[in-house]
């Protein structure tokens, strides 16, 4: 609704359905969105829909920082432990993570930036 009040709805598209069944084209996402539905899961959510971000696009990962099953899989992130940990592979993405602090659950968000293998610097 937002999108449409702002004018800017041709630039998305709402999918709805079981994060874990979604077949995405590769290299094909701009903006994927994971809530903590797929929570301890994370890895196997990570691993499936990496490849459909495309380099300079953005995995969102919501409630990472303050619920345990999210945390341990973005340290092992954050670690750069290999792909069959986290799903995701080393070296290729960048992190910043997000508190809200006038939010007691469900408070935090994580974004990664898809990068090719060895690039620095910032994508636009």
């Amino acid at each position: 609704a937002v999108a449409k009040n702002l004018g800017l709805s041709e630039y998305f598209q709402f999918i709805q359905g079981d994060a874990y069944d979604m077949q995405f084209d590769t290299e094909s996402i701009d903006l994927l969105w994971c809530d903590f539905g797929v929570g301890a899961q994370m890895r196997e959510f990570a691993r499936s829909a990496w490849k459909s971000v495309r380099p300079g696009g953005f995995l969102v990962c919501h409630s990472t920082l303050t619920n345990q099953g999210t945390r341990d899989w973005l340290e092992d992130v954050r670690a750069q432990k290999d792909e069959g940990c986290t799903g995701i592979p080393p070296g290729e993405f960048t992190e910043l993570s997000l508190l809200e602090p006038q939010k007691r659950y469900q408070n935090s968000v994580t974004i990664l930036q898809r990068r090719r293998s060895g690039q620095s610097g910032t994508i636009f």
